[in-house]
């Protein structure tokens, strides 16, 4: 029966198989109401007596009974189209339980790999304590909490409350990649929380908030969970797509992944020791510390050594004070080591409290101590006075191994030295077995074309140094003949002065060199110079100089050369010109070799004062050029930067710090040039400190990122881009990375997460308080109420009323003789 109207009626929404309906209800949807249902209401008893006054029109004797008959078919074929006009509906109401969706967001950038302090112990205790840390491998469940990366804890603390989580709801897991892209249902449904790993190097918050929103517009959303440190650092702005959030009345639950003080760590940077040092003499000892999360605390530095293998023994210990993240922190140990060998230092940071790891808190370093003897050899031109007594005195010192050279002596004479030879160097390999060479008034064409370019390369590729003591055979030729165009034809130009060609001596000063005794005008650079230092008492160091014996010949220059260290000039007045009195002692470095003018040469009359005048000032002075070069080569000073890694936007803090007592009056004469990768070299202006004499500073922009080169010479050498110039320059390179926010702010956001709960009615939950997720969102599974619509105007039922009715009608007309 029920089947028969369905058909009748034309209705579907009781198929077979379908849910029975909750509810039905009848409409009619074009029905009038108010004044139009009035007067539709009027129109039909107007119509109703019309109908039946035109049956009565057509048979007045009609009989009543047939009257009614003929009436009635009329107006239920009118009601019927009437009821078509006005649309009659079916409805089907069914209500169906729908669970909600909650979308999980896990931030899985970089910081999230990071590790959390918690520095304040019984905090710490009672959070490893909730999340249900234990003890594993000797480590308590509160080392446990500071060493296990953010996401871990994440993963941990949703994991355990996933199951209540997901209990009337419709749980999707994304990751910040996965949530910025709208669609991909399944696959959220499907990841698992573990699934996410840390892999991102931005964070695009608003990215991914946005794009869940839009996966789920128009779907029962319970509530988004994002689980972040809450650093946003790329994509669209959070605050606006929380807007969207607080429209759509979905809130926004935040898990604050971290702690406020983000990831604590000290590294030790760097062991800075020199790889060769001479035995007996002084050193210094670099431990370069670098600090994150740190700023204003304090840690241990301790310093250690051991001997040939030996134990290990403390050298010392200092308190450091860190500063701002990535600034480096110096702590510097003055070493004096006293037996030849192998030395080895280990460097340690203690008691900087919890950090990030302890695994870098330790460096070492080697360091090999050398017996303190310089290789010598010495050129004569001739056998004058002064090198007959140099001869002496440098193989009397047991610190020194001496090689001479006298030019022009007869065949089979046997040269002096430690270790006679019987040529000269030819090559550069040969004569880079010597730390230092003295040149006393030489005959340098006598020597080979190839030895100008050898000077040249062993001061300033290779370290070694060089004495040129003037004289009166060849001195003034070496200076004229010099040829520029041939290789190395130039050499003079590594000394610390400069003879014009064709410099002009009058006759009165001829006569003054000959005829007069003079001293020497030490300048303050000079009277400071160790190379000076007779006696160790200033007052009877002083009367020492004074009383010197006085000096007749002198070879006079034009000039000191830019840089140069003026340490002696000539004692009468009259000898001078437009740039000031003669000069007779300077000093300047060469790449990392030093090179020593001497313009007279009669230091032998010193010894009428005593031996020890002329053999020490002797002694100090070889040890002065040649100790760079038996040191294997090295610079006078250092090049340190103030970090070890710059992002595009710092500031590069860059230093010479002079290791050499004697290369401090050259602190401030430097050239250097800053060279990226693909552009072309700039010029960098070191300054010298007025704090510390022995400081040269500069700062520059690191603009791009890419590998950088600083390169550094002293003033002497400065072609540093090449172009003939055979002086080795110091070169630091370090590079300058592109910004990575996540590395380089880890600190949890918190005012963003607040922000985030607080516009779209959600929270901000540690992750302790996880647990309480649950309850905070209040929608679980949502009444779904589905209609089902059936028109009934075009129901077979109202049409075969019409056409029975109209049929009927017309037959019974017929057979009433009304038509």
């Amino acid at each position: 029966m029920n089947r028969l109207w369905q058909y009748l009626l034309g209705i579907e929404a009781t198929s077979p198989g379908m849910t029975p309906p909750d509810d039905v209800r009848l409409e009619f949807a074009s029905l009038p109401h108010g004044a139009p249902a009035v007067g539709l209401a009027l129109g039909a008893l107007a119509l109703a007596f019309l109908v039946w006054r035109l049956a009565r029109w057509g048979r007045p004797d009609l009989s009543l009974s047939r009257r009614v008959l003929l009436a009635t078919l009329r107006l239920t074929t009118i009601a019927a189209l009437g009821v078509m006009l006005i649309e009659p509906v079916l409805v089907f109401v069914r209500r169906e339980q729908d669970p909600s969706r909650l979308a999980l967001i896990l931030d899985d950038s970089e910081s999230m790999r990071f590790s959390d302090p918690y520095t304040d112990d019984s905090q710490a205790a009672a959070i490893a304590a909730k999340l249900g840390v234990e003890s594993k491998d000797g480590k308590s469940p509160v080392d446990r909490l500071r060493e296990s990366p953010r996401l871990d804890l994440v993963q941990k603390v949703l994991g355990a409350n996933v199951e209540a989580l997901a209990k009337g709801r419709d749980l999707f897991v994304y990751d910040l990649e996965s949530a910025a892209r709208p669609g991909g249902g399944d696959a959220a449904r499907a990841r698992k929380l573990e699934d996410v790993r840390p892999k991102l190097s931005v964070s695009p918050l608003g990215d991914a908030l946005r794009g869940v929103l839009a996966a789920h517009r128009g779907q029962p959303v319970a509530g988004l969970v994002i689980a972040t440190d809450g650093r946003s650092n790329a994509g669209e702005d959070p605050a606006r797509v929380v807007e969207a959030a607080a429209r759509q009345k979905i809130p926004i639950f935040a898990i604050a992944a971290g702690a406020d003080e983000g990831p604590r760590n000290i590294r030790l940077a760097e062991l800075q020791v020199d790889p060769v040092v001479f035995a007996r003499d002084p050193t210094t000892i670099s431990v370069v510390v670098e600090s994150r999360g740190l700023r204003d605390a304090d840690a241990s530095v301790v310093l250690e050594r051991r001997v040939n293998e030996g134990a290990w023994e403390p050298v010392g210990s200092q308190r450091v004070v860190l500063g701002e993240d990535g600034v480096l922190k110096r702590a510097t140990f003055r070493v004096v080591p006293a037996v030849v060998g192998q030395y080895e230092y280990r460097a340690r940071v203690e008691d900087a409290g919890p950090e990030l790891t302890e695994d870098d808190n330790v460096a070492t370093a080697a360091s090999r101590v050398v017996r303190r003897q310089i290789r010598v050899l010495l050129i004569a031109g001739g056998p004058s006075p002064e090198v007959q007594f140099l001869r002496n005195a440098l193989m009397r010192d047991q610190q020194v191994e001496f090689a001479g050279w006298l030019q022009h002596a007869d065949p089979g004479f046997r040269q002096p030295g430690d270790r006679p030879i019987t040529r000269l160097p030819n090559n550069d390999e040969e004569l880079a077995r010597y730390d230092a060479l003295l040149l006393v008034d030489p005959d340098i064409k006598a020597m080979g074309p190839q030895w100008p370019e050898m000077i040249q390369k062993f001061v300033g590729k290779d370290g070694g140094g060089l004495i040129f003591i003037a004289g009166e055979q060849f001195s003034q030729q070496l200076f004229e003949a010099v040829d520029p165009k041939s290789p190395g034809g130039d050499w003079t130009r590594i000394l610390p002065v400069v003879r014009d060609p064709g410099l002009f001596r009058s006759d009165a000063e001829v006569r003054l060199t000959t005829q007069n005794t003079y001293t020497l005008d030490l300048t303050p650079e000079g009277r400071g110079d160790p190379v000076f230092e007779f006696h160790p008492d200033p007052i009877r160091n002083r009367a020492a100089l004074t009383s010197l014996p006085g000096m007749y010949w002198s070879f006079p220059v034009t000039r000191a050369r830019p840089g140069a260290v003026v340490l002696a000039r000539h004692g009468d007045p009259r000898m001078a010109n437009q740039n000031g009195r003669h000069v007779l002692l300077a000093s300047q470095l060469y790449g990392p070799g030093r090179t020593v003018f001497i313009g007279f040469d009669s230091t032998y009359r010193w010894r009428y004062l005593g031996e020890d005048y002329f053999d020490g000032f002797w002694a100090r002075l070889v040890d002065r050029v040649g100790r760079n070069k038996a040191l294997g080569g090295r610079f006078p000073f250092q090049v340190h930067l103030d970090k070890s890694l710059y992002r595009v936007g710092d500031r590069v803090h860059a230093s010479v710090r002079y290791s050499d007592p004697a290369a401090l009056a050259e602190a401030s004469e430097l050239v250097a040039e800053l060279e990226a990768a693909g552009q072309p070299p700039e010029p960098i202006r070191f300054e010298k400190s007025p704090e510390d004499p022995g400081l040269a500073t500069a700062e520059f922009p690191a603009q791009q990122a890419g590998a950088y080169s600083l390169r550094v010479a002293p003033a002497s050498a400065p072609d540093l881009g090449g172009g003939g110039d055979l002086a080795r320059v110091s070169t630091t390179a370090f590079r300058v990375e592109p910004p990575r926010r996540e590395i380089d702010e880890p600190a949890l956001n918190r005012p963003l997460l607040a922000d985030l709960a607080r516009l779209s009615g959600g929270r901000v939950f540690e992750l302790s308080e996880v647990d309480q997720l649950d309850a905070a969102i209040p929608m679980r599974e949502v009444t779904r109420t589905i209609e089902n619509r059936d028109e009934l105007w075009d129901a077979p039922l109202l049409f075969g009323i019409i056409v029975v009715g109209l049929t009927a009608e017309w037959l019974l007309r017929k057979r009433y003789r009304l038509v």
